[in-house]
């Protein structure tokens, strides 16, 4: 159970980062850079809490790991020790040593898995698909439409990027339909993207709302004492002299 101390802080630190880090709509100020170098900090804690807690546990005090006598462990534990001569002017190049590990680790893994998932599964998913649906044809879309479509953007846009012969033809025909498939594609993935800024978004305001109508008498002037604040900030940077060029 948290605290309502805490409860009640948590709310107030809330509205008042919410308001600031969106004043940044207006124009970059001191609020909005505070703010942000907050979370970069309270990111970089956390993260650094994590790794520690995951190198106990997982390394010297979990089963089998370096307190059950598997010395293996004390391998990467060393290695991850050499992050600390990033401090030292003299020995800075063996910082660079798990710095290279962890990058080509992280490099394979993501290569591996970009592999699997956006190339042999596609050609698997792609071979596995029903050109005609189970059931019988009632109403729109026919049984296996999707199958089909699917099928042909696969094809056509993978044409597109086929620069061995001149794009003439058939296969002039193909690229051009690919490239309606790749535009159709990236206009999906803008939308998404746009659509989770959008979630985020209606997420501060109902929190907000919701802030603002709870049990706290004074949680309505939350929200405009922090506007205020934004108001206050603008104003005084306008009276500020310019520096002229």
């Amino acid at each position: 159970m948290i605290p309502p101390e805490l409860d009640l802080f948590a709310a107030i630190f809330g509205v008042f980062a919410t308001i600031f880090i969106y004043s940044f709509l207006w124009k970059e100020n001191p609020l909005s850079r505070a703010v942000e170098h907050l979370f970069i900090g309270l990111a970089a804690v956390f993260t650094l809490a994590f790794m520690y807690d995951a190198a106990l546990t997982q390394g010297v005090w979990g089963t089998a790991r370096l307190y059950e006598g598997n010395l293996i462990w004390a391998i990467p534990i060393l290695i991850s020790l050499m992050y600390f001569f990033f401090f030292s002017k003299k020995y800075f190049y063996l910082y660079r040593y798990p710095v290279s590990i962890v990058a080509g680790i992280m490099a394979g893994m993501m290569i591996t898995g970009m592999i699997q998932s956006n190339f042999l599964v596609q050609i698997q998913s792609t071979a596995q698909l029903p050109l005609v649906g189970a059931g019988v044809w009632e109403g729109w879309p026919p049984p296996g439409l999707d199958s089909i479509i699917i099928i042909i953007g696969i094809i056509t846009a993978l044409s597109f990027f086929f620069f061995t012969w001149e794009h003439t033809g058939i296969l002039g025909v193909s690229t051009k339909i690919g490239r309606y498939f790749l535009m159709a594609t990236f206009g999906a993935a803008y939308g998404g993207t746009v659509m989770a800024r959008m979630s985020l978004f209606i997420g501060r305001l109902r929190f907000l709302y919701e802030t603002s109508y709870s049990d706290w008498f004074w949680a309505w002037y939350l929200v405009p004492i922090a506007v205020l604040c934004v108001v206050g900030v603008a104003l005084w940077q306008r009276s500020k002299p310019q520096a002229e060029d």
